[in-house]
C-alpha cells in the first residue's frame, strides 16, 4: 500500500473541498476484521479484509474518504459539522478510536499513532471536534 504522509494526504483530499472550505486535520485509519477473525483467518484474509480510510477534518464537514491499496479514492462519506454528528471515541496508548453513530452511514475506525507522521495529533483533535471534548 503506498504509504500517507502530511504532503500527499492533503492533496488527495483536495479535490474533495468545496470551494473555499479549509482542511485542518487529516488522519489515517483502518477497519480490520474482529479480533478472533483474524486469529483464525491469518494475515492474508486480514489484510483482504481491512478497510483503509483517510478521514479529513474541514471547517464545515468531517469527510471519510476509503481508499483500496494505493491513494485512489473508492467511496467517500460526508458528514456536516453543523449540527455535530452524534460522534463518539477513544484515545488509548497506541489508538484513537472514532465511531460516527449515524444510522443512515455509520462509521467505525482506529488510528494508528504510527500510521502516519503526525497521525496521533491529527486524530486526536478530530475526535475532539466531534465530541466537543478536549484532547
Amino acid at each position: 500500500m503506498a504509504r500517507f504522509n502530511d504532503e500527499n494526504v492533503p492533496a488527495a483530499v483536495q479535490s474533495y473541498l468545496q470551494p473555499g472550505e479549509r482542511l485542518q486535520n487529516w488522519a489515517y485509519g483502518v477497519k480490520q476484521p474482529h479480533v478472533v477473525l483474524i486469529a483464525l483467518t491469518g494475515a492474508i484474509l486480514t489484510a483482504l479484509l481491512t478497510k483503509n480510510y483517510i478521514v479529513a477534518l474541514t471547517d464545515r464537514r468531517l469527510l471519510v474518504l476509503r481508499f483500496e491499496r494505493t491513494l485512489k479514492v473508492t467511496e467517500v462519506t460526508e458528514y456536516p459539522l453543523s449540527p455535530r454528528p452524534q460522534a463518539s471515541g477513544s484515545r488509548g496508548m497506541l489508538f484513537t478510536r472514532i465511531r460516527i453513530n449515524d444510522p443512515a452511514k455509520p462509521f467505525v475506525a482506529k488510528f494508528h499513532r504510527m500510521g502516519m507522521p503526525n497521525n496521533r495529533a491529527h486524530s486526536t483533535a478530530i475526535l475532539a471536534a466531534l465530541t466537543g471534548v478536549a484532547a
